[in-house]
Protein backbone atom coordinates (compact mmCIF):
# COMPACT_ATOMS: atom_id res chain seq x y z
CA UNK A 1 0.00 0.00 0.00
CA UNK A 2 2.70 2.55 0.96
CA UNK A 3 4.75 1.41 -1.46
CA UNK A 4 2.47 1.54 -4.34
CA UNK A 5 1.22 4.74 -3.43
CA UNK A 6 5.05 5.93 -3.44
CA UNK A 7 5.55 4.70 -6.85
CA UNK A 8 2.57 6.28 -8.34
CA UNK A 9 2.82 9.28 -7.67
CA UNK A 10 4.00 11.38 -10.20
CA UNK A 11 3.39 15.01 -9.00
CA UNK A 12 5.85 17.49 -9.67
CA UNK A 13 7.66 17.82 -6.22
CA UNK A 14 8.23 21.35 -5.36
CA UNK A 15 8.92 20.12 -1.55
CA UNK A 16 11.36 18.27 0.23
CA UNK A 17 13.29 16.48 0.16
CA UNK A 18 16.12 18.01 -1.73
CA UNK A 19 16.80 15.36 -4.66
CA UNK A 20 13.44 15.83 -6.01
CA UNK A 21 13.83 11.98 -7.11
CA UNK A 22 15.57 12.90 -9.83
CA UNK A 23 17.08 9.59 -10.33
CA UNK A 24 18.13 11.04 -13.80
CA UNK A 25 20.67 13.08 -12.01
CA UNK A 26 21.83 11.02 -9.43
CA UNK A 27 21.34 7.70 -9.82
CA UNK A 28 19.42 4.60 -8.63
CA UNK A 29 22.01 3.70 -6.18
CA UNK A 30 19.63 5.11 -3.36
CA UNK A 31 16.02 5.24 -3.61
CA UNK A 32 15.63 8.33 -4.22
CA UNK A 33 12.64 7.73 -6.48
CA UNK A 34 10.28 6.62 -3.40
CA UNK A 35 12.09 9.29 -1.01
CA UNK A 36 8.68 11.53 0.04
CA UNK A 37 8.08 13.23 2.72
CA UNK A 38 4.37 14.38 4.34
CA UNK A 39 2.53 15.92 1.54
CA UNK A 40 -1.25 15.74 1.15
CA UNK A 41 -2.42 12.14 0.70
CA UNK A 42 0.37 10.64 2.55
CA UNK A 43 -1.15 10.70 5.99
CA UNK A 44 0.87 12.20 9.14
CA UNK A 45 2.75 9.91 11.33
CA UNK A 46 2.15 12.09 14.41
CA UNK A 47 -1.93 11.85 13.54
CA UNK A 48 -2.58 8.89 11.27
CA UNK A 49 -5.32 8.56 9.90
CA UNK A 50 -5.05 7.08 6.10
CA UNK A 51 -2.36 4.91 4.94
CA UNK A 52 -0.12 5.33 8.35
CA UNK A 53 -3.45 4.05 10.26
CA UNK A 54 -3.34 1.39 8.10
CA UNK A 55 -0.10 -0.11 9.16
CA UNK A 56 -0.32 0.76 12.86
CA UNK A 57 -3.39 -1.38 12.52
CA UNK A 58 -1.17 -4.22 10.69
CA UNK A 59 1.17 -3.83 13.29
CA UNK A 60 -1.81 -4.06 16.09
CA UNK A 61 -3.00 -7.29 14.30
CA UNK A 62 0.62 -9.03 14.16
CA UNK A 63 1.52 -8.62 17.73
CA UNK A 64 -2.13 -8.45 19.33
CA UNK A 65 -1.69 -5.65 20.85
CA UNK A 66 -4.41 -2.91 21.65
CA UNK A 67 -2.42 -0.17 20.08
CA UNK A 68 0.45 0.19 17.86
CA UNK A 69 3.03 2.38 16.17
CA UNK A 70 5.25 2.18 13.65
CA UNK A 71 8.49 4.07 14.57
CA UNK A 72 11.41 5.56 12.28
CA UNK A 73 13.72 6.15 14.59
CA UNK A 74 15.05 2.51 16.03
CA UNK A 75 13.30 1.14 19.19
CA UNK A 76 15.15 3.89 20.97
CA UNK A 77 12.44 6.47 20.14
CA UNK A 78 10.16 4.39 21.58
CA UNK A 79 11.87 3.37 24.97
CA UNK A 80 12.11 7.75 25.44
CA UNK A 81 8.67 7.89 24.68
CA UNK A 82 7.44 5.02 26.64
CA UNK A 83 9.41 6.17 30.06
CA UNK A 84 8.71 9.43 29.71
CA UNK A 85 4.77 9.07 29.30
CA UNK A 86 5.01 7.03 32.08
CA UNK A 87 7.24 8.67 34.92
CA UNK A 88 7.32 12.23 36.06
CA UNK A 89 9.99 13.96 37.86
CA UNK A 90 11.43 12.42 41.35
CA UNK A 91 9.01 8.98 40.66
CA UNK A 92 10.73 5.83 40.94
CA UNK A 93 11.33 3.21 38.54
CA UNK A 94 12.33 -0.36 39.00
CA UNK A 95 14.99 -1.34 36.37
CA UNK A 96 17.36 -4.12 35.13
CA UNK A 97 20.93 -2.85 35.76
CA UNK A 98 21.80 -4.84 32.17
CA UNK A 99 19.11 -2.60 30.45
CA UNK A 100 20.00 -0.95 27.09
CA UNK A 101 21.82 2.56 27.35
CA UNK A 102 18.94 4.29 25.84
CA UNK A 103 16.64 3.60 28.95
CA UNK A 104 18.98 5.41 31.30
CA UNK A 105 19.06 8.45 28.83
CA UNK A 106 15.10 8.02 28.93
CA UNK A 107 15.01 7.79 32.77
CA UNK A 108 17.62 10.61 32.92
CA UNK A 109 15.47 12.93 30.87
CA UNK A 110 12.38 12.05 33.17
CA UNK A 111 14.76 12.91 36.08
CA UNK A 112 13.46 9.91 37.94
CA UNK A 113 14.76 7.45 40.58
CA UNK A 114 16.14 4.44 40.10
CA UNK A 115 16.71 1.23 41.82
CA UNK A 116 18.47 -1.55 40.17
CA UNK A 117 17.45 -4.95 39.63
CA UNK A 118 21.21 -6.84 39.18
CA UNK A 119 20.88 -10.44 37.35
CA UNK A 120 22.90 -13.16 37.98
CA UNK A 121 25.49 -15.06 35.92
CA UNK A 122 25.78 -18.23 34.73
CA UNK A 123 28.60 -20.55 34.28
CA UNK A 124 29.55 -18.50 31.03
CA UNK A 125 29.93 -15.18 32.23
CA UNK A 126 26.64 -14.43 30.67
CA UNK A 127 23.03 -12.60 32.83
CA UNK A 128 20.47 -14.80 33.56
CA UNK A 129 16.83 -13.50 32.74
CA UNK A 130 15.26 -11.11 35.61
CA UNK A 131 13.54 -13.27 37.60
CA UNK A 132 10.05 -12.72 40.01
CA UNK A 133 11.41 -13.40 43.28
CA UNK A 134 14.14 -10.81 42.41
CA UNK A 135 11.53 -8.21 41.19
CA UNK A 136 9.03 -9.05 44.27
CA UNK A 137 11.89 -8.46 46.75
CA UNK A 138 12.42 -5.26 45.45
CA UNK A 139 8.84 -3.71 44.39
CA UNK A 140 6.71 -1.38 46.63
CA UNK A 141 3.84 0.69 46.05
CA UNK A 142 6.72 3.71 45.70
CA UNK A 143 7.68 1.81 42.21
CA UNK A 144 5.70 3.88 39.41
CA UNK A 145 7.30 1.39 36.41
CA UNK A 146 9.29 -1.98 35.55
CA UNK A 147 11.63 -2.16 33.12
CA UNK A 148 13.16 -5.05 31.95
CA UNK A 149 15.11 -6.21 28.97
CA UNK A 150 13.92 -9.58 27.44
CA UNK A 151 14.89 -11.30 25.45
CA UNK A 152 18.64 -9.70 25.67
CA UNK A 153 21.28 -9.83 23.37
CA UNK A 154 21.84 -13.54 24.23
CA UNK A 155 18.88 -14.21 23.72
CA UNK A 156 18.33 -14.53 27.36
CA UNK A 157 14.15 -14.32 28.67
CA UNK A 158 13.04 -12.80 32.02
CA UNK A 159 10.17 -14.06 34.19
CA UNK A 160 7.68 -11.74 32.14
CA UNK A 161 4.55 -13.17 32.92
CA UNK A 162 4.97 -13.66 36.43
CA UNK A 163 6.79 -10.70 36.87
CA UNK A 164 3.70 -8.31 35.08
CA UNK A 165 1.60 -10.45 37.66
CA UNK A 166 3.64 -9.01 40.71
CA UNK A 167 3.13 -5.24 39.62
CA UNK A 168 -0.20 -5.61 37.95
CA UNK A 169 -1.12 -6.02 41.72
CA UNK A 170 -0.29 -2.58 42.80
CA UNK A 171 -1.11 -0.92 39.33
CA UNK A 172 2.12 -0.57 38.39
CA UNK A 173 3.23 -0.69 34.52
CA UNK A 174 5.67 -2.59 33.48
CA UNK A 175 7.97 -1.57 30.27
CA UNK A 176 9.74 -4.46 28.00
CA UNK A 177 12.57 -3.62 25.94
CA UNK A 178 11.94 -6.36 23.52
CA UNK A 179 14.29 -4.53 20.57
CA UNK A 180 16.02 -8.13 19.86
CA UNK A 181 12.45 -10.13 20.07
CA UNK A 182 10.62 -8.79 17.42
CA UNK A 183 10.32 -12.01 15.88
CA UNK A 184 8.87 -13.58 19.26
CA UNK A 185 5.06 -12.25 18.28
CA UNK A 186 3.11 -14.09 20.61
CA UNK A 187 5.37 -13.12 23.90
CA UNK A 188 4.97 -10.35 26.37
CA UNK A 189 1.50 -9.71 25.96
CA UNK A 190 0.92 -9.62 29.66
CA UNK A 191 3.08 -6.26 29.74
CA UNK A 192 1.67 -2.74 29.28
CA UNK A 193 4.12 -1.37 26.69
CA UNK A 194 6.16 -3.28 24.49
CA UNK A 195 9.19 -1.87 22.09
CA UNK A 196 10.44 -4.46 19.47
CA UNK A 197 13.36 -3.65 16.65
CA UNK A 198 12.02 -4.58 13.83
CA UNK A 199 15.28 -3.98 11.88
CA UNK A 200 17.42 -6.54 14.55
CA UNK A 201 15.36 -9.86 13.72
CA UNK A 202 13.20 -9.25 10.97
CA UNK A 203 13.23 -8.02 7.16
CA UNK A 204 13.33 -4.11 8.00
CA UNK A 205 15.54 -1.43 6.86
CA UNK A 206 17.49 -0.31 10.03
CA UNK A 207 15.88 2.27 12.22
CA UNK A 208 12.70 0.41 11.73
CA UNK A 209 10.78 -0.28 15.07
CA UNK A 210 7.34 -0.56 16.72
CA UNK A 211 5.87 0.39 19.84
CA UNK A 212 2.94 -2.49 20.98
CA UNK A 213 0.25 -0.98 24.43
CA UNK A 214 -1.38 -3.48 26.19
CA UNK A 215 -3.69 -3.40 29.18
CA UNK A 216 -5.11 -0.13 30.66
CA UNK A 217 -1.76 1.22 32.34
CA UNK A 218 -0.41 3.02 30.01
CA UNK A 219 -2.37 5.97 28.45
CA UNK A 220 -2.12 6.04 24.49
CA UNK A 221 -2.88 9.70 24.66
CA UNK A 222 0.08 10.69 26.80
CA UNK A 223 2.72 7.90 24.82
CA UNK A 224 1.54 10.31 21.44
CA UNK A 225 2.35 13.25 22.98
CA UNK A 226 6.00 11.86 24.12
CA UNK A 227 6.52 10.19 20.83
CA UNK A 228 5.73 13.55 18.70
CA UNK A 229 8.14 14.98 21.17
CA UNK A 230 11.19 12.49 20.59
CA UNK A 231 10.46 11.10 17.53
CA UNK A 232 11.38 12.43 13.78
CA UNK A 233 8.84 15.45 12.20
CA UNK A 234 9.98 14.10 8.93
CA UNK A 235 9.48 10.47 8.96
CA UNK A 236 11.26 8.61 5.76
CA UNK A 237 9.09 6.77 3.93
CA UNK A 238 11.42 4.42 2.92
CA UNK A 239 11.70 3.28 6.48
CA UNK A 240 7.89 3.41 6.79
CA UNK A 241 7.02 1.04 3.36
CA UNK A 242 9.71 -1.03 4.55
CA UNK A 243 7.96 -2.08 8.12
CA UNK A 244 4.83 -2.67 5.89
CA UNK A 245 6.53 -4.96 3.66
CA UNK A 246 8.07 -6.44 6.74
CA UNK A 247 4.34 -7.16 8.46
CA UNK A 248 3.32 -8.29 5.01
CA UNK A 249 6.09 -10.83 4.72
CA UNK A 250 5.46 -12.75 7.49
CA UNK A 251 3.77 -15.78 8.14
CA UNK A 252 3.81 -18.92 10.39
CA UNK A 253 5.67 -21.16 7.23
CA UNK A 254 8.37 -19.10 6.75
CA UNK A 255 9.19 -19.12 10.78
CA UNK A 256 8.96 -22.79 10.69
CA UNK A 257 11.06 -23.12 8.33
CA UNK A 258 13.71 -20.96 10.11
CA UNK A 259 13.58 -23.12 13.17
CA UNK A 260 14.22 -26.27 11.65
CA UNK A 261 17.73 -24.60 9.82
CA UNK A 262 18.62 -23.72 13.64
CA UNK A 263 17.82 -26.76 14.93
CA UNK A 264 19.78 -28.51 12.27
CA UNK A 265 22.78 -25.69 13.45
CA UNK A 266 22.60 -26.96 16.93
CA UNK A 267 24.01 -30.51 15.66
CA UNK A 268 27.72 -28.99 15.11
CA UNK A 269 30.17 -30.58 16.30
CA UNK A 270 32.27 -28.43 18.70
CA UNK A 271 35.24 -29.70 21.07
CA UNK A 272 37.06 -26.83 22.40
CA UNK A 273 34.26 -24.10 20.96
CA UNK A 274 31.31 -23.97 22.52
CA UNK A 275 27.62 -23.24 21.01
CA UNK A 276 25.36 -22.40 24.03
CA UNK A 277 21.69 -22.64 23.76
CA UNK A 278 19.31 -19.47 25.24
CA UNK A 279 15.71 -19.18 25.18
CA UNK A 280 15.83 -17.13 21.68
CA UNK A 281 17.40 -19.97 19.68
CA UNK A 282 17.83 -17.56 16.80
CA UNK A 283 20.83 -16.04 19.00
CA UNK A 284 23.77 -18.08 18.23
CA UNK A 285 26.39 -17.36 21.12
CA UNK A 286 30.14 -19.55 20.29
CA UNK A 287 31.96 -19.52 23.92
CA UNK A 288 35.90 -19.40 23.74
CA UNK A 289 36.25 -19.26 27.34
CA UNK A 290 37.57 -22.79 27.10
CA UNK A 291 39.69 -22.43 24.55
CA UNK A 292 43.22 -21.04 23.90
CA UNK A 293 41.32 -17.78 22.21
CA UNK A 294 39.27 -14.87 22.66
CA UNK A 295 36.03 -14.15 21.27
CA UNK A 296 38.34 -11.26 19.63
CA UNK A 297 40.08 -13.27 17.94
CA UNK A 298 37.33 -15.92 16.99
CA UNK A 299 35.87 -13.24 15.27
CA UNK A 300 38.70 -12.11 13.07
CA UNK A 301 39.04 -15.80 12.44
CA UNK A 302 35.63 -15.85 10.95
CA UNK A 303 36.39 -12.98 8.69
CA UNK A 304 38.87 -14.04 7.06
CA UNK A 305 36.86 -16.68 6.37
CA UNK A 306 34.35 -14.09 4.65
CA UNK A 307 31.71 -14.63 7.93
CA UNK A 308 30.90 -10.98 10.24
CA UNK A 309 29.42 -11.79 12.98
CA UNK A 310 27.09 -9.58 14.77
CA UNK A 311 29.67 -8.49 18.17
CA UNK A 312 32.50 -9.92 19.61
CA UNK A 313 33.41 -10.25 23.45
CA UNK A 314 36.31 -11.69 25.74
CA UNK A 315 34.76 -14.86 25.60
CA UNK A 316 32.33 -15.05 23.17
CA UNK A 317 30.77 -13.78 19.66
CA UNK A 318 27.03 -13.70 18.93
CA UNK A 319 26.10 -14.74 15.59
CA UNK A 320 22.37 -13.02 15.05
CA UNK A 321 20.16 -15.16 12.84
CA UNK A 322 17.15 -14.59 11.03
CA UNK A 323 14.24 -15.70 9.24
CA UNK A 324 16.24 -14.73 5.79
CA UNK A 325 19.20 -16.25 6.41
CA UNK A 326 20.35 -18.41 4.30
CA UNK A 327 20.76 -22.52 4.45
CA UNK A 328 23.96 -22.37 2.26
CA UNK A 329 25.36 -19.23 4.81
CA UNK A 330 24.10 -21.39 7.93
CA UNK A 331 25.69 -24.71 6.77
CA UNK A 332 29.10 -21.98 5.64
CA UNK A 333 29.65 -20.75 9.41
CA UNK A 334 28.26 -24.30 10.92
CA UNK A 335 31.78 -25.63 8.69
CA UNK A 336 33.81 -22.70 9.54
CA UNK A 337 33.56 -22.89 13.10
CA UNK A 338 33.95 -26.64 12.96
CA UNK A 339 36.85 -26.11 10.99
CA UNK A 340 38.59 -23.39 13.46
CA UNK A 341 37.25 -25.41 16.53
CA UNK A 342 39.87 -28.40 15.66
CA UNK A 343 42.89 -25.97 15.21
CA UNK A 344 42.21 -24.87 18.73
CA UNK A 345 43.69 -26.03 22.14
CA UNK A 346 41.60 -26.32 25.10
CA UNK A 347 42.31 -23.26 27.77
CA UNK A 348 40.98 -21.89 30.99
CA UNK A 349 38.50 -19.83 32.28
CA UNK A 350 37.71 -17.50 34.97
CA UNK A 351 34.79 -15.28 34.00
CA UNK A 352 35.89 -11.60 34.00
CA UNK A 353 32.13 -9.78 35.56
CA UNK A 354 30.81 -7.21 37.60
CA UNK A 355 28.93 -8.90 40.76
CA UNK A 356 28.00 -5.77 42.89
CA UNK A 357 26.46 -2.64 41.79
CA UNK A 358 28.21 0.67 42.51
CA UNK A 359 27.89 2.73 44.80
CA UNK A 360 24.86 5.65 43.91
CA UNK A 361 26.25 9.18 45.00
CA UNK A 362 23.62 11.08 43.20
CA UNK A 363 21.04 10.55 40.52
CA UNK A 364 22.57 10.59 36.74
CA UNK A 365 20.84 14.34 35.99
CA UNK A 366 22.09 15.45 39.02
CA UNK A 367 25.55 15.63 37.81
CA UNK A 368 26.43 19.05 36.41
CA UNK A 369 28.97 20.46 34.17
CA UNK A 370 31.54 20.97 36.76
CA UNK A 371 33.66 18.29 35.94
CA UNK A 372 37.30 17.04 35.41
CA UNK A 373 39.60 14.78 33.37
CA UNK A 374 40.72 11.76 35.16
CA UNK A 375 43.30 9.04 34.39
CA UNK A 376 41.05 5.84 34.41
CA UNK A 377 43.89 4.80 37.36
CA UNK A 378 43.15 7.16 39.61
CA UNK A 379 39.52 7.29 39.12
CA UNK A 380 39.00 4.91 42.18
CA UNK A 381 37.02 6.38 44.98
CA UNK A 382 35.79 9.29 42.43
CA UNK A 383 32.15 9.51 41.47
CA UNK A 384 31.73 9.57 37.00
CA UNK A 385 29.90 11.77 35.78
CA UNK A 386 30.03 10.03 32.23
CA UNK A 387 28.48 6.85 31.33
CA UNK A 388 30.63 3.77 30.09
CA UNK A 389 29.50 1.00 28.04
CA UNK A 390 30.72 -0.95 25.61
CA UNK A 391 28.90 -0.55 22.31
CA UNK A 392 27.02 -3.34 21.47
CA UNK A 393 25.13 -4.12 23.51
CA UNK A 394 25.68 -0.66 25.16
CA UNK A 395 24.78 -1.66 28.73
CA UNK A 396 26.47 0.81 30.88
CA UNK A 397 29.20 -0.20 33.21
CA UNK A 398 29.05 2.74 35.19
CA UNK A 399 26.50 5.21 35.03
CA UNK A 400 27.23 9.31 36.02
CA UNK A 401 26.61 9.79 39.48
CA UNK A 402 28.45 6.68 41.13
CA UNK A 403 31.27 5.97 42.70
CA UNK A 404 33.99 4.50 40.72
CA UNK A 405 35.30 0.88 41.92
CA UNK A 406 38.55 -0.78 42.05
CA UNK A 407 36.51 -3.25 40.37
CA UNK A 408 35.10 -1.45 37.83
CA UNK A 409 38.33 0.60 37.05
CA UNK A 410 40.17 -2.81 36.70
CA UNK A 411 37.50 -4.15 34.69
CA UNK A 412 37.99 -1.49 32.15
CA UNK A 413 41.59 -2.34 32.44
CA UNK A 414 41.44 -5.51 31.45
CA UNK A 415 39.00 -5.24 28.78
CA UNK A 416 41.39 -3.38 26.46
CA UNK A 417 40.63 -4.61 23.32
CA UNK A 418 36.84 -3.80 24.02
CA UNK A 419 35.72 -1.53 21.90
CA UNK A 420 34.47 0.84 25.65
CA UNK A 421 32.72 4.13 24.83
CA UNK A 422 31.48 6.99 27.16
CA UNK A 423 29.46 10.09 26.80
CA UNK A 424 31.86 12.19 25.68
CA UNK A 425 33.23 9.89 22.99
CA UNK A 426 35.98 6.90 22.89
CA UNK A 427 37.28 6.18 25.94
CA UNK A 428 40.85 6.50 26.23
CA UNK A 429 42.71 5.63 29.51
CA UNK A 430 40.57 8.82 30.95
CA UNK A 431 36.77 9.45 32.33
CA UNK A 432 35.07 12.43 33.56
CA UNK A 433 34.66 12.73 37.10
CA UNK A 434 32.77 14.89 39.18
CA UNK A 435 35.25 17.46 40.64
CA UNK A 436 35.15 17.77 44.01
Amino acid sequence: MIYDKIKSNTKLPFHMPGHKRNTQMLGDDLPYDIDITEIKGFDNLHSPSGILLELNNKLNKLYNAKRSYALVNGSTVGILAAVNSIAKEGDTILMARNSHKSVYNAVEIAKANVEYVLPEYDEFGIAKGITAEQVNSKINDSIKLVIMTSPTYEGVESEVDVICNIAHKRNIPVLIDAAHGAHLFDSYHNADIVIRGLHKTLPALTQCAAANIYGNLVDPKQFEIKLSMFETSSPSYVLLSSIEKCVEFINGEKFDEYYKRLNDFYSIILNNLKLLKYDDIGKLVVFTGYTSITGYELADMLRDNNIEPEMATQDYIIALTSVCDRISNLNELKIVLEKIDKTLNKGDYTPNIITQLPKKVYNSFEIDNDIIAVDLKDSIGKVSAEYIWAYPPGIPIIVPGEEISKEIAEYIINNKQTDFQSTYGLLTQKIYCKKV
